[in-house]
């Protein structure tokens, strides 16, 4: 099994008052390439302190991250960064859309930053949202978006440099059924079209079934393992 993200002993603890919680306890993992895999888990249960440290967002207070076998936390921070914008594609359950952007121009938004000329964004930027079925929305701007069409755009967004990564936290959280499972459909389209790892965290047992690979977290451990019911 080629493997893309794995952990050894992944620890992280938050001091609060005199107590010490242990958000993520002690995880090992493996995610192979090329696959859609769900993280199941009620709210609290580790879900996010779990992606943030997968994602290089957080540090972990003890343990390691390796990504195709290089340890994350021993890059410095610019390094970190551009490993991120390079090779890891985020999307949230808020969305995290700039309002008063139009479609277009949030997804363009991380060719941006990572340095890609004008007009090779624009094109990249509008084949996104093409392949998320929003092209014609591309000129609205966020807040005119349905929540559904906003997790697309986002979605599009994620997708634009190119990652091998998709780490998606509860991105069907504010959606209703129908539409989250359209959502799920699109990660699963992704994972087959493109061969994109995508690591989704949800509290929605329907949305499982699209997963080639189910965990559940409960108080920071993993405590199952295997192919959904």
């Amino acid at each position: 099994m080629d493997v893309i993200l794995e952990t050894h002993e992944l620890c992280r603890e938050f001091h609060l008052g005199g107590n010490t919680v242990r958000a993520v306890d002690h995880v090992s993992l493996s995610l192979p390439k090329g696959k859609l895999i769900i993280i199941r888990g009620r709210s609290g249960s580790g879900k996010t302190t779990l992606l943030n440290l997968l994602g290089g967002l957080d540090i972990p207070s003890s343990g390691q991250v390796y990504y195709l076998g290089k340890n994350l936390h021993s890059l410095s921070e610019a390094e970190l960064t551009d490993w991120r914008r390079r090779e890891v594609g985020f999307i949230f359950q808020s969305f995290a859309l700039l309002p008063h952007m139009n479609a277009l121009e949030n997804v363009e938004l991380p060719m941006r930053f990572s340095g890609m000329p004008w007009k090779e964004r624009r094109v990249r930027a509008e084949h996104c949202l093409q392949s998320v079925g929003l092209l014609k929305r591309a000129r609205h701007r966020a807040l005119e978006l349905s929540g559904g069409e906003q997790q697309r755009v986002a979605i599009a967004r994620a997708i634009a440099n190119s990652p091998r990564l998709i780490i998606a936290d509860e991105p069907t959280g504010e959606l209703d059924f129908e539409t989250g499972m359209r959502v799920m459909e699109l990660f699963r389209q992704i994972v087959e079209h493109d061969g994109v790892t995508v690591l989704v965290s949800t509290h929605d047992a329907a949305a499982s079934e699209y997963g080639d690979i189910h965990w559940t977290i409960q108080d920071g451990q993993l405590v199952e393992e295997g192919l959904p019911a």
